[in-house]
This record gives C-alpha cells, sequence and structure tokens, in this order.
C-alpha cells in the first residue's frame, strides 16, 4: 500500500508539471499565466491523504526548485519561488493537503467539489500574499481583479478534478483507499 501512495504521489507530482506547461497570459495580471496547475493540486487532494497529498507538491516544488523545468511555461530554479508567482506554488501543497482533508476519502461530489474549493482559496490567500510581498504588487482593485479573474477558470478545473475522482475511483477501486 505504501509504495502504490508512493508511486501515485510521484504520478501526481509529474501531472502538475505537465499541467504547468499549458500557460496562457493573462492580460490582467501580467506575469502570472493561465495554467492547468489547480486541476493537478484538486486531483492531488482527492486522490490522497492529507501527507501524502503534501508530500507529492512538495516534491513538485523541489523539482523546480532544483533547476527541473517544472513551472509555467518551462521555468525553473529558486528564483521563481521568490517571485510574482512565489505565494501560488508555495500554497500548492498546503492546498492539496486541505483538499485531501476535507475529502476525507469520501466517494460524494458535494464532498468533493467542497474540498478542492477550499484548495482554491488556499491557492488565492497565498498567491496574494505572494503578489504583494515577492512580487511588489499593490494591494489595490486591479491586482484583485487580476486575481479574480482566474477563479470562474479555476472552479471549473476544480469541478472537473472532483469529476474525475469520482470516476477513477469506480474504474481504480484501489484509488478508493489511498
Amino acid at each position: 500500500m505504501r509504495l502504490r501512495r508512493l508511486a501515485l504521489a510521484a504520478l501526481l507530482a509529474a501531472l502538475t508539471a505537465v499541467c504547468a506547461q499549458i500557460a496562457l497570459p493573462n492580460p490582467l495580471l501580467p506575469g502570472v499565466p493561465f495554467t492547468l496547475q489547480i486541476f493537478a493540486v484538486c486531483l492531488t487532494g482527492a486522490l490522497l491523504t492529507p501527507r501524502w497529498a503534501f508530500a507529492s507538491q512538495a516534491v513538485y516544488l523541489l523539482l523546480g526548485a532544483v533547476g527541473l523545468p517544472v513551472f509555467a511555461g518551462g521555468a525553473a530554479g529558486p528564483a521563481v519561488l521568490f517571485s510574482v508567482v512565489g505565494g501560488f506554488l508555495w500554497a500548492y501543497p498546503l492546498a492539496a493537503a486541505a483538499c485531501a482533508w476535507i475529502a476525507g476519502g469520501r466517494c460524494a461530489y458535494p464532498r468533493l467539489a467542497a474540498a478542492e474549493v477550499a484548495a482554491i482559496v488556499v491557492v488565492y490567500a497565498g498567491g496574494l500574499a505572494g503578489m504583494v510581498l515577492l512580487g511588489h504588487l499593490p494591494l489595490n482593485t486591479r491586482t484583485l481583479l487580476g486575481l479574480g479573474s482566474f477563479l470562474p477558470w479555476d472552479l471549473l478545473k476544480a469541478l472537473l478534478a472532483a469529476a474525475v475522482t469520482l470516476r477513477l475511483r469506480v474504474a481504480v477501486p484501489e484509488l478508493a483507499g489511498s
């Protein structure tokens, strides 16, 4: 069972890296692109226990910090973690763990969806703090509107992750106990 969890955690860290490569610029918030990473973070939280979810996303950050091009647009290195997007990235392990904790391994769609929305709240809190503290953006209406421009897409990705989780748990019953 431990080896299965380790393999799944590694696979989900890799999925986060792949989802980061699908990046589109956000005209309302230059330097912070639209990516599919929220989908991977939510899926991580929905499929793993809080400890393994945290570890999976921490491994993703470690891979990028040591120089593998796993961050959005193929970026890498510790400087990315201390840039305008750093707060979002630092929040991923906490968001995945919070999602896993709230979901509690349950298979009900409403509970999964609520857990994944909670993950988005954690990512946004970290992202806003990072934009202000690391990216030196002012805490004003423009910054908040820029952050808000992600919300419809991130909610869609979270709800999709909940649906994928339910399908995966039916297709691979061993995942229900992860």
